[in-house]
């Protein structure tokens, strides 16, 4: 999962609800999951503000322009279609939270982008990168020919699906020239000229594919500086450091990511320069995506060995152009095997003479011992039986009894005999073995605790008060360090993962509303979340008449959402008449005005006089006037 984002649960232009934050998403463009709820099915949508569309363009000067500019765009971008190209199905704009943002729809793969593998620790040996790289040059050929540059070419844009192959998505997203408007992360990426200002181009596209290649095999991304104006500075006359055990792929790439733009090539270019080498590399294996379980056999080091005896015959995409539907790299069905098979059982007879000559160099090929490696670094363990010229093959295999990198046991087992060309299996550990993922939301703290902790996950809680989620209830529940994982993912077990478990309903702080009028009481309890009824209008001696003259309960006092505010209008203060006090002694004048329903406020002079005068706040009053009851009367006598 990802962190809370305010777009979670609403639904765009009738049709899209937002169902959780993408991990590439950026400042600029938010990327989501969805629900597509007219044909039930999940998608991917972009959303950047108008007001970020004139940051990305600066030719644009308004957000009408930028708005008219970006769906002109998506017009053409969706007439594109190509099986390597995350293409558009949808696009507009819509107003969210008063702010209008323009959207683009796209087709939803759930294996997770190269980034986010990775970020894994993964790997991907020079035949897998061959043959992502492939897939992005057919996109990027098809995109350059329709007069697209992509801009952004890195892991992050690179999306795996369900076959794990790599689709180029983000293509359309327009970005600025300005070197100062980039991210680090898309500087990694960036080529040179960049940093002097050049826009990007075709040959901007094919620098920032080579990197990301030499990245996926390597897990290293060179020339990185602190800034991006430093990253790119470094990029300068330098070439892309490949090596020679990176095996015949270095060639195609190291041209790819020269300096000088113009000997680069083209998409076209680089796509045939390796598809030229594939058959002298060896068969690509499924490369493992961020769900594992889609594979039962997983080789994932960088440089598996594969026997002659399990080559299978593969076909690359012809060498004269790269293939449009057909993918890069077939293997050969079950009926074309059958087929070959035949063929080498026709060829039988003219091989005789070899097989002699082949028994006597194995009769001459020494033996070794196998050693016991179990515990041994994979480096290690490799360079420990180097000189005993074994084929090596490593399979990964996840334990809680050898640390990740280490050797777990061979095949064949210690002591074993090999001769030279022999197979050696090496199983090497990947760590902790994989919980599952489920989704706890609503569960009770209890539950959701069971659940996680029999899956071998570590869980934390926190509390939230919540309107909608009853008390002891888990609101949200998030993967530490990984936000972008959701419910169906593997993590390694001991992973923590926090649930966010409901304390209740918060509690509002009763408001002030006396002296108001109805309508501003009214919005000031609806933004609360609470509830306004009326009672009884009454009088009040302090609040004019119309106004809100009492409520219950008082300000200040703490209530749970819903709760019901009383109030009553002010009919301004009771009138009553004052009798006569004036000209009479204190005893008498006190009995009459408790009677009338006043109270005796300061008395001064001697009482057994008769009153000289009387008077309220100040106000001087007289027998007969009409008086606030419960008014207190201050007297003064002689």
């Amino acid at each position: 999962m990802v962190e809370s984002d305010a777009l979670i649960g609403k639904v765009i232009v009738g049709r899209y609800r937002i169902d959780s934050l993408r991990s590439d998403s950026s400042a600029a463009v938010k990327v989501y999951v969805a629900d597509d709820l007219r044909h039930n099915k999940k998608v991917s949508v972009r959303l950047m503000t108008t007001r970020s569309l004139i940051d990305l363009d600066a030719g644009l000067i308004d957000e009408s322009s930028a708005l008219a500019a970006y769906k002109e765009l998506m017009q053409q971008l969706f007439a594109m279609n190509h099986p390597t190209l995350v293409c558009i199905d949808d696009w507009g704009d819509t107003v969210i939270d008063g702010v209008r943002h323009a959207f683009n729809v796209t087709e939803f793969h759930g294996q997770g982008t190269l980034r986010e593998f990775l970020d894994r620790g993964r790997r991907l040996s020079p035949s897998q990168a061959l043959v992502v790289g492939i897939d992005v040059c057919r996109a990027l050929h098809h995109a350059h020919q329709n007069g697209f540059t992509h801009g952004d070419v890195r892991p992050a844009n690179l999306i795996f699906g369900d076959d794990a192959r790599v689709r180029l998505t983000g293509l359309g997203t327009k970005r600025s020239a300005n070197a100062e408007q980039m991210s680090l992360e898309q500087a990694k990426f960036a080529a040179p000229e960049i940093g002097l200002g050049a826009a990007p181009n075709e040959q901007t596209d094919i620098y920032s594919l080579a990197i990301t290649l030499l990245e996926s095999i390597t897990g290293d991304v060179p020339f990185v500086g602190e800034s991006v104006a430093i990253t790119l500075a470094n990029r300068v006359d330098k070439l892309l450091p490949v090596t020679a055990d990176m095996g015949p792929i270095a060639a195609p790439i190291e041209r790819a990511g020269r300096p000088m733009p113009d000997e680069r090539g083209t998409a076209l270019e680089l796509g045939q320069a390796l598809a030229q080498i594939a058959d002298k590399m060896p068969r690509p294996l499924p490369i493992d995506t961020v769900v594992p379980k889609k594979f039962e056999d997983v080789i994932t080091r960088p440089h598996p060995i594969i026997t002659a005896s399990e080559a299978v015959a593969v076909q690359v995409v012809e060498q004269s152009e790269i293939a449009e539907p057909a993918l890069p790299v077939v293997v050969e069905s079950p009926r074309t095997t059958r087929r070959l098979k035949r063929l080498f059982a026709l060829a039988a007879v003219g091989v005789v003479g070899i097989v002699g000559v082949v028994g006597f160099q194995a009769l001459t090929k020494k033996s070794f011992m196998v050693p016991d490696l179990s515990g041994v670094a994979e480096a290690e363990a490799r360079n420990s039986i180097a000189t005993n010229e074994w084929e090596i093959i490593i399979r990964a295999e996840r334990t809680n009894d050898v640390e990740f990198g280490f050797v777990i046991r061979t095949e064949p087992g210690v002591g074993e005999s090999l001769k030279q060309g022999d197979t050696l299996v090496m199983y090497v550990s990947e760590g902790a073995p994989l919980g599952v993922l489920i989704d706890v939301v609503g569960e009770s703290r209890e539950v959701a605790f069971k659940k996680l902790t029999e899956r071998g996950l570590s869980v934390s809680a926190t509390e939230e008060a919540s309107d909608s989620v009853p008390i002891g209830n888990v609101i949200s529940w998030t993967v530490a360090k990984q936000p972008s994982l959701v419910a169906g993912d593997q993590v390694l077990q001991g992973t923590e993962v926090n649930i966010v478990v409901s304390s209740g309903p918060s509690l509002r702080t009763v408001p002030l509303i006396v002296g108001l009028k109805l309508d501003e009481a009214s919005a000031i309890i609806a933004e609360l979340g609470l509830v306004l009824g009326s009672s009884d209008d009454s009088y009040s001696s302090d609040v004019a008449v119309g106004l809100i003259g009492a409520q219950s309960p008082p300000p200040g006092q703490l209530v749970p959402k819903d709760s019901t505010i009383v109030y009553s209008i002010s009919l301004g203060p009771d009138l009553i008449v004052l009798p006569n006090i004036i000209g009479i002694n204190f005893v008498e004048a006190e009995k009459r005005l408790l009677e009338a329903g006043f109270v005796v406020g300061e008395v001064s002079g001697r009482k057994s006089y008769r009153m000289k005068s009387a008077s309220v706040k100040g106000v001087a009053v007289k027998n007969g006037d009409m008086v606030a009851r419960g008014s207190a009367i201050d007297m003064v006598f002689p």
